[in-house]
This record gives C-alpha cells, sequence and structure tokens, in this order.
C-alpha cells in the first residue's frame, strides 16, 4: 500500500526578532497524528487546530497524515516521539492497534492529547470529544419518532475497531430497542467513507424490496448511500441520518434529501488550546466533554452557511 508522506506544517511562528513579550519564551514543537486527510469533516479537524495554532506564537504544529493505515499512523506518532515532540495531538484511526505507540510515547513523558476516538488504556494527559453513546442514542430516538416505531433499518457502520462506531450503533440500539416494530435489516462497515456506503446502499436495495431508513455513521455515508438510492429511484420515501453536522449534509436536509445529522464538534481548536495550556504548565481536565446538536429539517435551514469551510 502507498502511504501518504509526512506533512510537516509550521503554524504560529513569530517574525524574527519580534518583541511580543508573549514571543519571548521557549518555543514548542506539537504533533499532531491524524488517521486520514481523506474525509471532510478530518481535513476540517486540521484546518480548526491549525487557525488556532496561529494564536499561539510559541507554537509549531507539525502534521502528519495517517493515510487511513493503522500501521502507518503508529509509525507517525514513533516518528513524532524520534524527533522529541514536545506533545502529541492524535485523533486514532482504532483503538487497539494505536495504543501502544500512544503509550511508548507517554512513558517517555511526552503529553498527549487523544481526540475523538479513544485508546484502550488511559496512557494519555487529555482526551477532547463529544459522547458518540449519547449521539446513537438521539439518533435512535430520531429515527424511531419518524418511522413511528415501525420500519426496515439500513445500518451503515464506521471502521469497525473505532470506539465511536461501536459506541454510535450502540446507543443507536439502545434506544430502539423498546421499539419491536424496527428493524435493522443490514448493518455493514463502509469505514466512513461516501463509495463503500454508495456500493453497501446498492446492494441492500437489490436485497430488500422495502427500506424505510438508513442510519449512517457520518455523513459521508449517508451521502453515499442517499446517492445509491437516488439513482436507483428509491430515494423517495426513505429516511436518511448522519452524523457530524458537515456543509454537505445541511445542505441536503434543507433541500429535503437527507432528513437528521448530528454534530459532532471537530476538537482541533479546542485541542490546541489545550495543548497551549499544558505546555504553559497549566492543569487541564483529563476528560474534556464537547456539546452534540440535532439538525433537521426544522433548524437546518438557520443552521446552514454556504460559505462555510465545511
Amino acid at each position: 500500500m502507498r502511504h501518504a508522506p509526512l506533512l510537516l506544517l509550521l503554524v504560529g511562528l513569530g517574525a524574527p526578532g519580534c518583541s511580543d513579550a508573549k514571543d519571548s519564551g521557549r518555543r514548542f514543537v506539537v504533533g499532531f497524528s491524524q488517521s486520514t486527510l481523506e474525509d471532510p469533516w478530518r481535513v476540517a479537524m486540521v484546518e480548526a487546530a491549525k487557525a488556532e495554532a496561529r494564536n499561539h506564537p510559541r507554537l509549531e504544529l507539525r502534521i502528519a497524515d495517517g493515510g487511513n493505515d493503522n500501521q502507518k499512523q503508529a509509525s507517525d506518532v514513533d516518528n513524532f516521539a524520534v524527533q522529541g515532540v514536545d506533545l502529541l495531538i492524535i485523533s486514532p484511526r482504532e483503538a487497539e492497534p494505536l495504543t501502544p505507540a500512544v503509550e511508548r510515547i507517554h512513558r517517555k513523558g511526552t503529553p498527549v492529547i487523544v481526540l475523538d476516538r479513544e485508546i484502550a488504556g488511559d496512557a494519555y494527559t487529555c482526551f477532547i470529544g463529544a459522547s458518540n453513546l449519547e449521539i446513537g442514542r438521539e439518533a435512535g430516538k430520531f429515527i424511531a419518532e419518524r418511522l413511528g416505531g415501525k420500519g426496515r433499518i439500513v445500518e451503515i457502520e464506521g471502521i469497525p475497531g473505532a470506539t465511536p462506531t461501536q459506541e454510535r450503533r450502540g446507543g443507536m440500539h439502545e434506544a430502539i430497542a423498546g421499539h419491536p416494530g424496527l428493524e435493522v435489516v443490514l448493518a455493514q462497515p463502509g469505514d466512513y467513507k461516501r463509495g463503500p456506503a454508495q456500493t453497501i446502499m446498492e446492494n441492500a436495495l437489490q436485497a430488500h424490496p422495502r427500506i424505510d431508513c438508513v442510519y449512517a455513521h457520518n455523513d459521508e455515508m449517508a451521502i453515499g448511500a442517499w446517492q445509491a438510492a437516488e439513482a436507483a429511484g428509491r430515494a423517495q420515501g426513505i429516511v436518511f441520518v448522519g452524523v457530524d453536522g458537515q456543509k454537505e449534509a445541511l445542505r441536503l436536509i434543507v433541500e429535503g434529501k437527507l432528513h437528521a445529522t448530528f454534530v459532532y464538534p471537530t476538537c482541533g481548536k479546542e485541542a490546541v488550546q489545550a495543548a497551549a495550556r499544558i505546555l504553559e504548565g497549566q492543569p487541564v481536565e483529563k476528560r474534556i466533554r464537547l456539546k452534540t446538536a440535532a439538525i433537521t429539517g426544522a433548524n437546518a435551514k438557520g443552521m446552514y452557511d454556504p460559505k462555510a469551510p465545511f
């Protein structure tokens, strides 16, 4: 497999000779290991981190693209350890495969901020993210209400070993458990990608003459499923639900093509803010929980900004 190269990005460095007192102390190198830069939401996470880093002149932010490959991302973490970064930010592709690399750098005394997806154990300084379990529950409640407690659901899951996948699945199934008329007729991982979700939906449409709802673990897959159903002439009458709150999903909700998405903040801004506090010797909470929100046809128009970057 061809892996994406390590991307080095220097952000927030002050001009030489700057006399600003805030810029007169030691500079810090922060390594940011992103699982992939193929996904729009993950690109938005990195862009948010870069924008916030410009507010911290003493931080140098280095970005590594894991190429959606556990081994490549683990190697990126080890490379950051060799470089001697002062702090690591990581959004791991999967929990178990990335845990050893994170533990190695953490044992060296390097602070670690984990974003969005968990690792196994607690070898980190701070975790930042929203509650995927709660998102799954809210999605399940929305589906149950929208379908009147009866219907056939196709669930397009994320990466199997990623904690959001497990929690978005678990929360949704918990919420619909009290509705025996709701049935998940197909559950298959689409790895958070639009293309695989299209294929899954094409196969589902062939196998099931009736599908009432698609619950996708992110917006990219919800959009891919809708595109497949639209091409087959069966999108009308199917409820499409995603997660993330990305701009394209909001537009499709405004247009009545998708029906709901649940916002998962990108965490990039908050990660750099926490990194700055840690490196300045200030305390941070072990777990920082960000808020989520439901976006449906009732409120999407007021939240959709066609000029927004994501």
